[in-house]
């Protein structure tokens, strides 16, 4: 189980503390301000306990969702603007106005791992928003998974999330000509 430097200094008393029951082995640093009791947590589960409100989007959703082979150097998260961030080699930033970031955000198990991640009907609204961004190739390789799979789509979302999106018209008619 992950925890947070406060509870850990709750637990443990100090920093002191905290570095003595790491020595002993009784709790493990994952990550700066990130704690577990055995270790066994994989790194998207830290990094989304290091950030909360972050969303896994685009390359790594694409990868999580089995869309494309590409594996991704870095982790691709959605984040709401004006959030404070510490630079992380690790993960790729996108930022969205607060009244989308949540818009599609479904739990998925992988590996055991409960990710915090965008639907495939975001994900989807978000590829056609990013389609003069992203490569052709990987753009091609999307869009063909989102065809042979377009039936297990709810296609009744796209109105509801559309409807806080700016250019939801020309968003709304990449994805029916290219998917639909």
């Amino acid at each position: 189980m992950l925890i947070d430097f406060k509870t850990c200094k709750a637990r443990f008393g100090s920093p002191y503390q905290i570095n003595k029951a790491i020595r002993d082995g009784r709790i493990f640093k994952m990550d700066k301000g990130v704690y577990s009791d055995d270790g066994s947590e994989s790194e998207i589960e830290v990094i989304q306990m290091k950030y909360p409100r972050a969303i896994v989007s685009f390359d790594s959703a694409y990868f999580y969702y089995d869309m494309t082979d590409y594996i991704p150097d870095q982790y691709t998260l959605t984040i709401e603007n004006h959030a404070h961030l510490v630079r992380d080699e690790r993960v790729r930033f996108f930022f969205v106005p607060e009244e989308v970031i949540d818009v599609g955000v479904a739990m998925f198990n992988y590996d055991g791992a409960n990710i915090r991640i965008y639907d495939k009907e975001r994900l989807l609204i978000d590829t056609a928003r990013m389609k003069a961004r992203m490569p052709a190739d990987q753009y091609k390789e999307v869009v063909n998974h989102y065809r042979a799979c377009r039936d297990t789509l709810d296609a009744s979302k796209f109105p509801e999330y559309l409807e806080r999106f700016p250019h939801r018209d020309r968003i709304m008619r990449i994805i029916d000509e290219e998917v639909y």
